[in-house]
């Protein structure tokens, strides 16, 4: 899944969540909703990183010229 699949994934689940599933349930969905969070959370990291490196190449190419 994609950044946003995740997301709409973790719209879904909360949506059933707080359509009153039951407790048990209710758990699952939540523990599913953290993985799927952390997982989002790497994906923006990376994308951070990685602006990063992009921003500093173009600053080094705008201070050539």
């Amino acid at each position: 899944m994609n950044l946003e699949e995740k997301i709409a994934k973790l719209d879904e689940l909360a949506t059933e969540i707080e359509n009153g599933a039951p407790l048990e349930e209710s758990l699952k969905l939540f523990e599913q909703s953290v993985v799927i969070a952390d997982d989002c959370m790497k994906i923006l990291n990376d994308c951070n990183g990685r602006l990063v490196v992009l921003q500093e190449k173009v600053r080094k190419l705008t201070d050539e010229k």
